[in-house]
């Protein structure tokens, strides 16, 4: 796990800082709904650029991990152990990591109270220690709540909700995908922190 989040760390330092209006820390839970692959807790880092008054974009890192037991038998398909015994699976060890950008309206619901939402499109790594990962294209539909100016300060409180629906993984020479031919429906629902790189007005 120390890699995605060094990944995520790094984003947003470098990043965020330079173009964005606000940098998004959240966590919660992350739906996929699979028999070997539920559902699992979930991080993520994220950034948001304004493009005047009632439009924004963004763009995202989540990364989503898990154990789960799930018992399967695998063919063997060793070539060079044609006569070699299946491989039994017992426990998955899951991942879903996730880079998005997003574009989206700004609705002013009260003074400190925004919506934003709109169109995701991304690029998704799913995986498992026990088998191949698997990269699939996606999009969804975005949407954040931002309670804003938390005790006067640039701190906001955020809840996000991401629908999104994975696409058949791009081929790969002798890989050993799960889900190399399934679409997957995912969502995420988390809260956290913002923070405003520039003064709100």
């Amino acid at each position: 796990m120390a890699r995605p989040l060094l990944t995520l760390l790094l984003f947003g330092v470098v990043a965020g800082p330079a173009f964005s209006q606000k940098l998004l820390l959240t966590g919660g839970y992350t739906r996929v709904g699979e028999k070997s692959f539920n559902g699992a807790a979930s991080g993520g880092l994220h950034t948001v650029f304004p493009l005047g008054r009632h439009l924004a974009a963004g763009v995202g890192l989540t990364a989503a991990r898990n154990r789960q037991d799930y018992q399967e038998l695998l063919p063997n398909y060793d070539p060079f152990d044609p006569a070699g015994l299946p491989r039994v699976i017992t426990a998955y060890h899951n991942s879903l990591y996730s880079l998005q950008g997003f574009v989206a309206g700004r609705m002013q619901l009260a003074p400190r109270l925004e919506l934003l939402a709109g169109p995701s499109v991304g690029l998704y790594l799913v995986g498992a220690r026990e088998r191949s990962s698997e990269v699939k294209a996606g999009f969804g539909l975005w949407s954040s709540l931002t309670y804003r100016r938390l005790g006067g300060s640039r701190f906001n409180l955020e809840g996000l909700f991401h629908l999104r629906w994975l696409l058949a993984s791009v081929p790969v020479q002798d890989a050993d995908f799960r889900f190399a031919d399934q679409r997957l429906f995912v969502w995420d629902a988390q809260v956290g922190l913002s923070y405003d790189l520039r003064k709100q007005p």
